[in-house]
């Protein structure tokens, strides 16, 4: 019998590592330090990283009082520089849990004015498989990282005087690829700049963006091909040339064509669908209940299809939070809080999503949904799309288990019975 036991407890030790490689490891930047302007030792969050190997699915916690810091991404250049002006995204609430959700090199700061020259930074790389001591991904060396133009030029993002195609001309000859960076310049209040259809761009027609952004300068990922429209929503800024259209391709830069589209016998994946939650009824506390989990049954959503929050600013957000958190509608450790709606968040795993209102009573009285991404994009039965607005926090990352590690899971844990039976 004793001999059984042993073999069990190997099993057992066996079936935790396994489980262990499958999740993404949790990691406290700073330990006990937290996330702070360090007390002299501008090299303490360089040293804390050192020897440390982060994987994707892996989540950064920073630990800091909200008011006093922040955390944002930034790139290398800004990073060196700690500049703040052009972050990839901040989060103003703490404790701020950041999945990793690609490979390479991530740039942390605090955007505080002194705090990132005073050494609170973090410089990371992240490889791709578990957290078990691989040697890191190399690069392709033939995939360039995306370009960032400023759009205009020198002239930023304004109303144009006296060529009413200022914006086409600039556009002539560059060649945008997914991943590219568009920036508008512009002194907030004065200019906005907003994304919308082909139609409305035509018209100058503001009434249904698919998103705006207000506060310059304003950083726009282009993540999907085709054409993309953007204007000042201003009254009467587009109608004097404040508007840019853009086209999206996928492949390199190094050729002046565009990519082939697939021949027609060739099924072409489609772009992420846009669903507007709640549809006409937006983001707001139900007369019932169960409101959103009603709209968002037999919805198939995918990975790059993207939910948009319509909700009045000072009102409602929309906070993304573990399973614990949305059950207890707690925002104590939200992943991502976005406060100006409407709000475009990207799905971008697979698994379980979980969105809650973060105003008190708000998730309790039933403003709050769970959405399950099942697959990866591909082709699908057509869903109906309803153009959207926002802005979205850092990216999320949900856990999921591979089909390879759970049927592994299942054979030791029916072994490991039978060994002690």
């Amino acid at each position: 019998m004793g001999g059984k036991l042993s073999m069990a407890a190997l099993f057992v030790l066996l079936v935790v590592n396994l489980l262990q490689s499958t999740y993404g490891t949790t990691y406290t930047v700073g330990d006990a330090t937290g996330w702070r302007v360090p007390a002299g030792n501008d090299d303490f969050y360089d040293d804390w990283a050192d020897n440390k190997a982060f994987s994707v699915g892996d989540v950064l916690v920073f630990n800091f009082t909200t008011g006093i810091h922040d955390v944002a991404e930034v790139s290398e250049a800004d990073y060196d520089a700690c500049n703040a002006a052009n972050t990839m995204f901040t989060v103003s609430t703490g404790p701020a849990r950041i999945p990793l959700n690609r490979t390479g090199e991530h740039h942390f700061i605090c955007a505080i004015p002194g705090h990132c020259s005073a050494g609170q930074k973090l410089n990371i790389e992240v490889r791709s498989g578990n957290g078990t001591g691989a040697a890191p991904t190399p690069r392709p060396s033939t995939t360039p990282r995306g370009t960032t133009y400023t759009v205009g030029d020198a002239n930023g993002w304004r109303v144009p005087a006296g060529n009413d195609d200022l914006y086409d001309d600039w556009n002539d000859n560059k060649i945008f690829l997914v991943g590219d960076v568009l920036v508008f310049n512009f002194t907030t209040g004065q200019h906005n700049v907003a994304e919308v259809t082909e139609a409305d761009y035509d018209a100058c027609n503001t009434a249904n963006p698919i998103s705006i952004v207000s506060t310059g300068p304003a950083r726009i990922t282009l993540n999907r091909t085709g054409d993309h429209y953007f204007i000042c929503a201003v009254t009467g800024h587009c109608s004097a040339g404040q508007k840019l259209e853009v086209e999206v391709r996928n492949g390199n830069r190094t050729g002046t064509a565009p990519t082939p589209s697939p021949s027609p016998t060739t099924p072409a994946t489609p772009s992420g669908t846009t669903y507007t939650v709640g549809d006409s009824t937006g983001w707001r506390v139900p007369t019932n209940d169960d409101f959103y989990d009603d709209w968002a049954d037999n919805k198939d959503f995918r990975v790059g299809d993207i939910l948009v929050f319509n909700f009045t600013i000072g009102q409602h957000n929309v906070v993304e939070v573990t399973e614990a958190g949305y059950d207890a509608c707690s925002t104590t450790n939200a992943l991502s809080t976005v406060t100006n709606g409407p709000a475009r968040i990207t799905l971008n795993t697979t698994g379980d999503h979980y969105f809650i209102c973060g105003i008190p009573t708000h998730c309790t009285n039933g403003q709050k949904l769970k959405v399950e991404v099942e697959v990866e994009n591909g082709n699908r039965t057509p869903s109906p799309s309803t153009p959207g607005s926002g802005t979205s926090g850092p990216p999320s990352a949900s856990p999921t288990s591979s089909p390879v590690a759970t049927v592994s899971l299942v054979f030791f844990m029916s072994f490991a019975l039978a060994l002690l039976f």
